[in-house]
């Protein structure tokens, strides 16, 4: 089974800055807004991975020491060829499945994605589909 990082997200208090940040010092370009009841943000690229800058709603979203108002690294995702299969192999090593996920969290059905956490708490998302890029 073969999976690539193809998502990170970063939680914020300020989605504008951060966005702006990454637009102007890096030259990533933005593929998305984010307004769902879980977070409000930017979808930017680097043409292969698909970075998630986003204010999160409230805690249960934001799952992770400090939340909603946590800032830093939130999670990252793993585009697999075969969702069912990865799933088999990330709980059989150990990974809780965070039902919050399995539907579309952002920009229609190509992120959808299914969520867990690893046994340290650090959280993972798995898509068939992938995220927005420019190479999806």
């Amino acid at each position: 089974m073969g999976a690539k990082i193809r998502h990170i997200a970063i939680a914020t208090q300020d989605p504008d800055k951060i966005a702006t940040f990454f637009k102007q010092a890096l030259g990533l370009q933005q593929v998305g807004v984010a307004n769902s009841d879980l977070a409000t943000g930017y979808f930017l690229t680097d043409g292969y991975i698909n970075l998630a800058i986003l204010k999160f709603k409230n805690d249960y979203a934001a799952y992770t020491e400090g939340a909603p108002r946590y800032e830093g690294l939130h999670h990252f995702g793993f585009k697999v060829d075969d969702l069912e299969e990865a799933r088999k192999h990330v709980e059989e090593a150990g990974a809780t499945f965070q039902p919050l996920g399995g539907k579309a969290t952002g920009q229609g059905v190509v992120d959808v994605e299914v969520k867990y956490y690893l046994p340290n708490e650090v959280r993972i998302d798995l898509s068939e589909n992938g995220w927005l890029t420019l190479t999806m």
